[in-house]
């Protein structure tokens, strides 16, 4: 699913218990909830929803957004967010918004910033191992 506004363009992926989540732009509202509603749906369907996110080409989180994703970790939870591409701007925000989940509501939510996709997706499969109790490969 890709979503366009005037702020910005955001593509959903699903891949099993996996949203990929691509920005370029500002993550306005309506984006907000919709990536909100898709990563409710997969945890309530596969009992785990992990968030894989291109922030590569983001500029901002805006107020709304960043309250609208608070408000929805009080009552539902994402496993872990594996966040790749992120300039030093962005994941100060989005590390001070993922502590707020976690004070919130979702005290075992982790995050993982990553240099590049497959980086965050091998971070993604060993958290999922280790959460499994399998082995974990270094």
């Amino acid at each position: 699913m890709t979503a366009s506004t005037s702020s910005g363009t955001v593509r959903l992926t699903r891949e099993g218990d996996v949203v990929h989540l691509q920005i370029c732009g500002s993550l306005d509202l309506e984006q907000t909830r919709q990536m909100l509603d898709r990563v409710g749906q997969v945890s309530r369907e596969m009992g785990r929803a992990y968030l894989l996110a291109d922030l590569t080409q983001l500029v901002s989180i805006p107020h709304d957004s960043r309250r609208a994703i608070g408000v929805w970790s009080k009552t539902h939870h994402a496993t872990a967010a594996a966040l790749y591409g992120a300039n030093f701007a962005m994941r100060t925000v989005t590390s001070l918004l993922f502590q707020a989940v976690r004070l919130i509501g979702n005290k075992h939510f982790e995050l993982e910033f990553a240099r590049d996709e497959a980086t965050a997706r091998r971070w993604i499969d060993a958290h999922r191992a280790r959460q499994s109790g399998l082995p974990v490969d270094a």
